[in-house]
């Protein structure tokens, strides 16, 4: 058996004991057993460089650590995906080449196209590793990870009517936009951390809007019904042609997006919003705001008169860090005054950032305002809730005294004049 062929039969094996189980899949022990066939081939030599040139940044255990974290999630990136099974609609990993994926299926490849796939990625990376900065962001998406073996890795594009799993199609970010929303989070997330088994409240809340972000952010919605079914996996390992898709690069836009947006919330704490501006990673104005990057994310704030708060883009209240608190620390069950959603429903393939999964079109949004605008896009819900206003004026007119007209209509008047812009 030739060192491919060993590699192949560990990555299935491994793969074929995860199924039908509740455990969670780790890549350790495959990659344990994967290691001494990866020493008779070219990919080893690329290992030690990626692990000396680590180890030159940091120290000889972290740079180790952290090159064994790297190839880990190379493997992971290459060989394996997270997809849901038919007809029971669990979400299991597989490797590239078997069950759940045939040859139809667009996220195929076969084992000698994943191994490519790999060593192009490591290889390449030996060069990159070059850069500090680059480094640096490697410890911290080690560190900070919010997904299992998370990395600045991506597809070039998202590809409809061939295979998207293939040599030229992947990318390594090293932009800003990884490096800002990795210092965004490691900062916000610090405390995590460091802290004693009494974690205090301000890490409980900051965990807590990081996990309503991740699921939202990066894993698809559960639709078990229609063409492209979704359960939880992630959104560039689902079917390209879903609305569920998203690349990797569209998911971390949209975590800087939402955490921009929390960092605006009324009473969020100022030490923290000091410290997010002294790194120069929170903006100084809400009003029309967007991050000047490379490729800048649209942080999506809704233009406002006279307003230094984040808004629901719906009710337009102010949305509080001190209530968002109290819901963490006494939850009631089945309620959730705090939601991240789209703001337009997501449609069929488009260009058009403002109906997909983008950061043009997610936003915090309060359970009124979820309740109001269920599946209506935001230009409905808006026109839905100009129309009400509209018919109790006309009804007001008719029905009530002068003094129940002021106390329920100038209000109205006043709420949607001055704060809603369109």
């Amino acid at each position: 058996m030739t060192p491919e062929e060993r590699i192949k039969e560990i990555l299935e094996q491994a793969v074929a004991r995860e199924e039908g189980t509740s455990n969670r899949f780790s890549m350790s022990a495959p990659f344990k057993a994967i290691l001494p066939a990866l020493e008779e081939t070219l990919s080893i030599e690329c290992y030690k460089n990626i692990k000396a040139s680590l180890a030159a940044s940091f120290t000889n255990k972290v740079g180790k650590d952290i090159a064994e974290y790297v190839l880990q999630s190379i493997f992971r990136h290459a060989f394996l995906i997270e997809a849901v099974r038919k007809p029971s609609g669990a979400t299991n990993m597989s490797v590239r080449w078997d069950a759940p994926l045939d040859q139809n299926d667009y996220r195929y490849a076969s084992y000698d196209k994943c191994f490519e796939i790999f060593e192009m990625l490591v290889s390449s990376l030996k060069e990159d590793l070059d850069e500090q900065e680059n480094r640096q962001l490697l410890k911290l998406f080690k560190e900070y990870g919010l997904l299992s073996y998370e990395l600045p890795l991506d597809y070039k594009n998202r590809v409809v009517g061939r295979y998207i799993h293939s040599i030229d199609n992947f990318t390594w970010m090293w932009d800003e936009l990884p490096k800002r929303t990795l210092k965004l989070r490691s900062l916000l997330l610090a405390k995590k951390r460091t802290a004693n088994k009494n974690k205090t409240d301000q890490i409980l809340l900051l965990e807590a809007a990081y996990s309503k972000i991740v699921v939202k952010t990066y894993l698809t919605d559960r639709a078990q019904t229609g063409d492209y079914k979704t359960n939880r996996e992630k959104r560039w390992e689902t079917e390209p042609e879903s609305v569920q898709f998203a690349l990797r690069r569209d998911c971390l836009e949209i975590e800087y997006t939402l955490v921009q947006q929390l960092c605006r919330f009324k009473d969020f704490p100022s030490d923290i919003s000091k410290l997010l501006e002294e790194e120069g990673l929170l903006e100084a104005e809400v009003n029309g705001v967007e991050v000047v990057l490379a490729n800048p994310p649209h942080l999506s704030y809704e233009i406002l008169k006279g307003s230094s708060f984040f808004r629901c883009p719906i009710t337009m209240d102010e949305l509080d860090f001190d209530e968002f608190q109290r819901e963490v620390t006494d939850p009631e069950h089945g309620k959730a005054s705090f939601q991240v959603g789209h703001k337009n429903p997501l449609k069929a393939i488009n260009d058009d950032p403002y109906s997909g999964h983008s950061a043009q079109n997610i936003s915090w949004i309060s359970a009124d305002g979820n309740r109001i605008q269920g599946h209506l896009s935001l230009k409905e819900a808006r026109a839905l809730i100009r129309k009400i206003y509209k018919n109790y004026e006309d009804v007001l007119d008719e029905t009530t005294t002068e003094s129940q007209e002021v106390s329920l209509t100038e209000d109205f008047e006043e709420f949607f004049e001055e704060n809603l812009e369109n």
